[in-house]
Parts: structure tokens; sequence; C-alpha cells
């Protein structure tokens, strides 16, 4: 049976792969999403490789809340703050760093609060 941090991620990555078909392939623009979907998507997607990771790799259990607000911290210091630095290509935006925080508390959400289905 999946687990509801399981099904959470396919969800986000579903939702991730179906705008980018929808902006690059089909050429819809929604501004909003366009700017801030990629940010809100990116931890869940992110903490749940990771989460897989540890597990696979030393049986651990899901990521704690201080380790995903470590990762949270550190992508948007690389994201908004390096990556800029480093290429004019990137554009450093607070808003984004809202958006990785909210992706983080959904991830932590799906793996604590969601009731998992027995049976």
């Amino acid at each position: 049976m999946m687990r509801p941090g399981q099904a959470y991620w396919l969800l986000c990555l579903a939702v991730l792969l179906l705008h980018q078909l929808l902006q690059k392939g089909l050429g819809w623009r929604c501004t909003l999403a366009d700017s801030y979907l990629d940010p809100l998507l990116c931890m869940p997607l992110l903490l749940g490789l990771l989460d897989w990771e540890l597990k696979w790799r030393y049986g651990r259990g899901p990521l704690s809340s201080q380790e995903v607000i470590g990762a949270v911290l550190f992508f948007s210091f690389l994201f908004e703050v390096l990556f800029p630095r480093w290429s004019a290509q990137f554009t450093a935006d607070v808003w984004d760093v809202l958006a990785y925080g909210l992706g983080g508390l959904g991830y932590l959400i799906a793996q604590r609060l969601l009731p998992i289905e027995k049976g």
C-alpha cells in the first residue's frame, strides 16, 4: 500500500510535469503558476527523494522537522542568493522563499499528519 507521503510526492510530480507540458509544450501561460508553482513543488519533490534515499541506504524514517527547515533554508540561499550572483539567467525573488517554505510544510504534513489507511 502506498504511504500518504508517497502519494503526495507522486501528486506533486504529476502537477509539475503537467504544468511543464502546458507551459513549454503547448504555450499556455499563467503568470502565477509560471512564477511560483515550480518553487512550491521543489521542496516536496527534493525532500521526498532525499527521504527515499535515506530509507533505502540507512533504513531511516522520514526527515525530521529540523532537517526540513535546514533544507528549505539551504535551497532558498542557493536558489535565491547564490544562483542570481553566478548567472544573470536567475532572478532573486523573496516570494520564492515563501513558496519553498510552504512546500516544505506540505512535505511535513504529508509525512506526519495525513491519516494512514489500514486494511
